[in-house]
């Protein structure tokens, strides 16, 4: 699919081929132009990545950085847009031009992602608690939905993906907020040997160090910028079936289910990071995590 956009084409297939061309077009048509701007943005940066292969490897992952930002950007205007609709966010979204509160949004997604996309499973629905049963999000018009299916593959109900919540035991709600958090910070420390607030803003800092020359030197690029690539997919295709989802439907309520726990634990993410000043909302566990 092509796109006008500035009074040129743009080519969406690189998204097409992450995410399929059912949920770009989706976007394309239903998301506002504040929002689609940004997206037709972040396809172009992706689509121009091949051709620096070999040649500008170092500009190419800095394309690949820039089209994850566009698209936390679109996110976050589609949260003003929406105001009423989400929990308090005026914080963060007017940081859009800082680096670690656009970068920082990916990683926090990793402890929501088995409820995103194909692997929405894992979770409970009222009604549904003794049914084997499995969830497949699939547009619906102007909506994008959660078509549940029983164990013979027969589809029993179409939900708003929205109308759940992460919970443990009798854990709920916003107290499981800190608990993600604490998770969140023990994977980074397993995976990369960082502090979760070391790992965040060495990322957001990856940019300027492929840019700048420091006292010591320049920085080389590790992996080829293929492998890069390939990493960078992954977080695209999360990201548009998180805006997909947002186009496509909104929480039942501003303070209660996922949406919810997802903005509480990012937001503690921005304050162990530094961007975000610490309030009585941060616990002392997470206060600790710095």
């Amino acid at each position: 699919m092509a796109i006008e956009y500035e009074e040129a084409k743009v080519d969406t297939g690189p998204f097409e081929a992450i995410v399929g061309d059912e949920i770009v077009t989706f976007l394309f048509e239903h998301a506002p132009q504040k929002v689609s701007t940004r997206l037709a943005r972040a396809v172009e940066h992706f689509g121009r990545v091949p051709g620096l292969v070999g040649i500008d490897e170092e500009m190419g992952a800095i394309r690949l950085i820039a089209a994850e930002e566009e698209l936390v950007v679109a996110i976050f205007e589609w949260l003003k847009l929406k105001e009423g609709k989400y929990p308090d966010h005026k914080d963060f979204v007017q940081k859009f031009k800082n680096h670690v509160v656009k970068l920082t949004f990916y990683p926090v997604l990793l402890q929501f992602r088995f409820i995103i996309g194909d692997m929405l499973k894992g979770f409970g629905l009222a009604g549904l608690e003794h049914v084997s049963w499995t969830a497949k999000p699939v547009v619906d018009g102007a909506k994008i939905l959660l078509a549940i299916h029983d164990e013979k593959g027969k589809e029993i109900i179409r939900a708003n993906p929205f109308s759940i919540m992460i919970s443990r035991g009798d854990v709920t709600s916003q107290e499981i907020v800190p608990e993600l958090l604490v998770e969140l910070t023990e994977t980074i420390k397993d995976q990369h040997g960082f502090t979760l607030k070391e790992f965040l803003l060495e990322r957001a800092d990856f940019r300027n160090k492929l840019l700048y020359a420091t006292d010591a030197g320049s920085m080389r690029m590790g992996d080829s910028l293929t492998d890069l690539t390939k990493q960078f997919e992954q977080i695209y295709h999360d990201l548009l079936w998180v805006l997909a989802l947002l186009v496509g439907g909104e929480p039942p309520s501003r303070d209660w289910g996922l949406v919810s726990q997802f903005i509480g634990v990012y937001r503690k993410a921005l304050i162990v990071a530094g961007v975000l000043r610490k309030d009585n909302t941060l616990t002392v566990a997470a206060a600790d995590l710095g």
